[in-house]
């Protein structure tokens, strides 16, 4: 009689364990994209449409790149597009790329903006090119030649002279340096037919 009423018993079902929290790391990470998204919204305000908005996106993009806590922290607090320069340095290359491409996105002055940023962080080591560089960079300011061309300028040169230039024998740099040097000669023919001062 004991075995068949013991055979009938409902199963014990061990009780709910309470749901564990997210790891705090995980809501300092989330925290710190959105932070770091409307920082960056702000900055760029001034160069974006301003029926645009790239705070989602930022916020996401922060998250799938997994963004060091310092550079979403840098960009919380960015103060206008001038800072961009050092906050994207903490990301890791294909993170600050891709940060840069939804800023450019915008095109127009949100273009230019990223153009001058990628010159900023670009350091050829030959002397003449990166004068060059510097050039390119305030020519980006002429507004008497057109946007796209600017843009163009600006992309373009990052491009090309984004290379390692370590170990160069002294044949390679001094052939740089001639090349660069013409093509300082052209930009400030081409400034000066615009209007402009390099």
């Amino acid at each position: 009689m004991v075995a068949a009423c013991s055979a009938h018993a409902p199963p014990v079902v061990p009780p709910a364990q309470p749901a564990q929290p997210p790891p705090q790391a995980f809501l300092n990470r989330g925290r710190s994209c959105r932070e770091a998204a409307v920082g960056l919204e702000r900055a760029t305000r001034g160069v974006r449409p301003p029926e645009s908005s790239i705070a989602r996106v930022i916020d996401q993009r922060c998250r799938d790149d997994d963004w060091p806590l310092t550079a979403a922290d840098c960009f919380a607090k960015i103060a206008g597009e001038d800072e961009l320069s050092h906050c994207a340095g903490m990301l890791p290359d294909g993170a600050r790329r891709a940060v840069l491409d939804v800023i450019a996105g915008g095109g127009g002055r949100a273009a230019i903006a990223v153009a001058k940023l990628r010159l900023s962080t670009l350091q050829v080591g030959v002397g003449a090119c990166d004068r060059f560089v510097t050039a390119v960079a305030t020519m980006l300011g002429c507004e008497q030649m057109p946007v796209d061309a600017r843009v163009e300028l600006g992309n373009a040169t990052a491009e090309l002279w984004d290379l390692p230039t370590t170990g160069l024998s002294d044949d390679a740099q001094q052939r740089m340096s001639d090349v660069c040097g013409s093509s300082l000669a052209e930009l400030q023919a081409q400034a000066t037919t615009a209007g402009c001062t390099l």
